[in-house]
């Protein structure tokens, strides 16, 4: 650990020990967050004494009973109650991140929990972008220690068939890669991975994505179209490969993709889909495909299990669903991974709750990722995403909250005191639990924050906004949305301000960003020029005190976007360059000064693009620390409006008591 991170690391503690203080409990930090929890007085003398009874739990739904579990944590011991070994296991994981939130003095108390959903699953694309097996186990670590069950991966796709063939290993010769030549899994590493997770109560879902997203397969075999006649074969062939590496019980799902049929190369026969997903259900699995995507059904009528991606494409009554829609974290950035994770709904339609099998929250990286694997996990804000996405899997929630999807509650409401409960949760496992964990975790507090947005004439828009990441215009064009962001219309300039209180002069970190890149693609806006801080539009000014704080560096200024030719797709364009610091959390915090007293933050984020559909954003934030660790900064308090000694609009008054909070200066 680096002395800057020692440093900042020393300082988180010291703030969530001052806020146990105030009278936050280590089982309100627990996350997901237990169904039922009573607290006693007392503290467990003998932690590591724990009994072990076998025994069901009541008023649990039955597909769910193997993993309800009761913790019982008395000044004597530690006694657990499950029906079988994957409540005992929860109970444990349960145990231990109590043990860190409360510095190894676990509190006395009872707790009974189970899940919501019997899936609760990542998805990992490892066909873009190889993962090394190192990585992939630590993945599992923190997927288990936020109980997980099911890792979804995506073996195969345009720019390789990551998993050895045997049978046809032409899918792993030098010419089939567009990316990462010859870097792929080999069957026992494949089986290494299997046993590693199913240690940590995680089952493996392998996806072999047919017949779109198959360049590399067709590349590999020489193949001009899906459509061949002896194609079906071979993926028949391949999926009976698949499955003599695992039993059924070890290995229940089978992936076969059938998203994005895009050109006619990938289009294959009527009876293609079905007779895949027939062979899948004769080696004893469960088909699962996208939704959208190619028809699976059987001649018979059997259907599979179709994995929902878009919102509006809805399952018939009678199928059985995975739900990914709304869990692309890939689409967002460090700041406003909480607006999903926090207020959204899974099967926020009307289904029968036994046939909806479980939540998949997926980290797809289209884009190259170049010669860092490790940047698979930063660049897509990996562990803040499988901390918070914990809470929709395993917590029931009632209400969806589609209105807070990219603007957060109004500060002073219901809804804000549950974020800021969520945010207290996240924070304290960044600090405590994950602190000793090798990932990186870009996320800080947010709820200090107070922004007033103004509109292109003058007008305030908004104010007191607590975000970090202001959405001045979501990227969906329709009129909810608009409405979801700050300043309605498409064109025009908005202008952010905050008044930052410092209890001294200091020089502190400041994530600053203004372009939303989606890590799927969605650079071809182009990247900003020299002297600009976004692209397409220009003349973004960001100040403070009036001093001109200038964008930084970029790596490739004015890089344009190159047209991909359909047939390779997400080749030979600017996504084939990995990202070099586009994003604010992706570079390291830039360095402004503040004067002791108020300090007039204030941003200008002109829109003039018409023809590019994305979010129009803008972002500055005060951290402490690393981009891969930072902390907030302590000793500084925020107002959307002018205090006294600043010119003030028409109206506005001095910021009253309830107007900032400061965080204490240590």
């Amino acid at each position: 650990m680096s002395v800057r991170r020692a440093i900042a690391t020393t300082i988180a503690l010291l703030q969530a020990s001052l806020a146990a203080a105030d009278g936050a409990s280590p089982f309100d930090n627990l996350q997901p967050q237990p169904k039922r929890v009573v607290a006693a007085d007392g503290v467990c003398g003998k932690p590591a004494s724990v009994k072990f009874l076998r025994g069901a739990i009541e008023g649990v739904r039955e597909d769910l009973a193997g993993e309800a579990y009761e913790l019982v944590i008395a000044p004597d011991g530690v006694t657990i109650r499950a029906s079988d070994q994957r409540g005992e296991r929860y109970a444990r994981t349960t145990l231990a991140q109590l043990a860190k939130l409360a510095d190894g003095k676990l509190p006395c108390g009872t707790i009974v929990d189970w899940p919501q959903y019997r899936w609760r699953g990542i998805m990992h694309d490892c066909g873009r972008n190889y993962l090394d097996v190192a990585l992939i186990k630590k993945m599992l670590d923190l997927m288990a220690a936020y109980k997980y069950n099911l890792f979804h991966w995506h073996l195969t796709d345009y720019h390789g068939w990551r998993l050895e063939s045997k049978k046809y290993p032409m899918l792993q010769a030098p010419w089939a890669f567009r990316r990462q030549l010859m870097k792929f899994y080999t069957q026992a590493e494949f089986r290494e991975i299997l046993d590693y997770a199913a240690a940590r109560g995680i089952t493996v879902m392998p996806e072999f994505d047919v017949p779109g997203h198959s360049l590399a397969f067709r590349r590999g075999l020489g193949i001009a179209r899906m459509d061949d006649p002896k194609v079906q074969g071979i993926v028949c062939d391949l999926v009976d490969e698949l499955c003599s590496l695992a039993s059924p019980d070890e290995m229940p799902f089978v992936h076969i993709g059938t998203d994005e049929v895009h050109t006619p190369e990938e289009k294959a026969a009527a009876t293609f889909c079905p007779a895949v997903a027939e062979r899948v259900r004769r080696n004893g699995r469960i088909p699962v495909g996208w939704h959208p995507g190619e028809g699976i059904t059987a001649s018979d009528g059997t259907k599979s299990v179709r994995m929902l991606w878009q919102e509006s494409y809805l399952p018939d009554d009678d199928e059985c669903v995975f739900d990914a829609t709304r869990l692309y974290f890939g689409h967002r950035d460090c700041m406003d991974m909480i607006n999903a994770a926090a207020f959204l709904k899974p099967f926020r339609f009307a289904h029968d709750e036994r046939m909806n099998l479980g939540v998949v929250a997926c980290s797809w990286h289209d884009d190259m990722i170049g010669d860092d694997p490790a940047a698979l996990f930063r660049n897509n804000i990996f562990a803040p995403a499988v901390v918070m996405h914990s809470s929709l899997m395993w917590e029931r929630r009632d209400l969806d909250r589609p209105e807070y999807r990219v603007k957060l509650p109004k500060p002073g409401t219901e809804d804000f005191a549950l974020l800021r409960k969520f945010e207290d949760r996240i924070v304290a496992h960044r600090d405590k639990v994950l602190r000793d964990f090798d990932m990186p975790f870009a996320f800080v507090r947010q709820t200090d924050f107070r922004w007033r947005v103004s509109d292109s004439e003058g007008r305030v828009a908004a104010e007191d906004v607590a975000q970090g990441t202001v959405c001045l215009h979501h990227w969906c064009d329709d009129d909810q949305d608009l409405a979801n962001s700050y300043v309605a219309g498409k064109t025009g300039t908005a202008t952010l301000e905050t008044w930052i209180k410092s209890d001294s002069p200091r020089t502190v970190g400041v994530w600053v960003g203004f372009t939303h890149y989606s890590r799927s693609g969605d650079r071809g806006r182009g990247l900003p020029e020299d002297g600009e801080w976004d692209a397409p539009s220009k003349g973004v000014c960001v100040e403070v005190n009036g001093r001109v704080v200038p964008p930084p560096k970029w790596a490739r200024p004015g890089l344009k976007y190159i047209a991909r030719h359909p047939e390779i797709l997400y080749s030979n364009n600017i996504v084939e360059l990995p990202f070099a610091g586009e994003e604010y959390w992706m570079r390291e915090p830039m360095q402004v000064s503040l004067d002791a007293g108020w300090n007039h933050v204030r941003i200008v984020v002109p829109h003039t693009a018409k023809k590019y559909r994305y979010e129009w954003v803008s972002t500055f934030v005060p951290v402490e620390g690393t981009s891969d660790h930072p902390h907030e900064v302590a000793g500084l308090g925020y107002s959307s409006r002018p205090p006294d000694g600043f010119p003030k609009a028409a109206g506005q008054v001095a910021p009253s008591a309830s107007a900032s909070r400061i965080l204490p200066r240590l």
